[in-house]
């Protein structure tokens, strides 16, 4: 039977738990959540405040009307078939544009752009308003695909499921583009940008 060396006790809560890194010694607050179905929303938003992410723009369009969202929810699910997914609240407008029109567009943006996530993401601009600033073109589905952005993913809806608030839409990729640009983050509230360890 193998014996642990070194073992330390599981925390309780609060308590000062302290580790070794790198020859220095660091000390980190462990919280202990109570049992319960889930987490508290705001418990939740903290911790998901502290979690780096890429930063996309999702765009969509139905006939003549176009508009779009800043989020970070976004993902691939698979590489065969090439498959995306998007979280996208009810209440947005996008949301019913890529019901209606069974497509959306994901643009990754690149550092440089962080105006235009700023445009997508503050509330009643109009469409005209946040297409504003950067070139918009369109692929395979006429949804809005941002030039220069780092990737785009054109994307056709083949599944919607429901889950709390939003819409989880899974999208077949059938355009892409994508460049060597530095990427746009997002951590905390702030926009971010990337930096080499070492």
């Amino acid at each position: 039977m193998a014996t642990a060396h070194n073992a330390l006790p599981v925390p309780h809560s609060p308590v000062q738990a302290r580790s070794l890194a790198h020859g220095a010694e660091r000390s980190s607050e462990v919280t202990e959540m109570p049992a319960s179905d889930s987490v508290n929303e705001a418990d939740f938003k903290t911790a998901m405040r502290q979690v780096t992410s890429s930063v996309a723009v999702i765009t969509a369009r139905s006939g003549r009307a176009r508009n779009g969202l800043t989020a970070t929810a976004v993902c691939s699910v698979s590489a065969e078939p090439p498959t995306m997914l998007v979280c996208i609240n009810r209440s947005a407008t996008a949301d019913g544009l890529i019901d209606e029109s069974g497509a959306f567009a994901i643009n990754f943006l690149a550092d440089e752009q962080h105006k235009v996530a700023r445009l997508f993401s503050t509330s009643k601009l109009s469409p005209e308003e946040r297409f504003a600033d950067g070139r918009w073109i369109s692929l395979a589905t006429g949804s809005p695909v941002l030039d220069g952005a780092v990737a785009t993913f054109d994307c056709r809806v083949i599944e919607k499921v429901p889950s709390g608030t939003h819409h989880i839409y899974f999208g077949r990729v059938v355009g892409v583009t994508s460049l060597d640009e530095e990427a746009l983050l997002y951590r905390d509230g702030s926009f971010r940008r990337l930096a080499a360890i070492g």
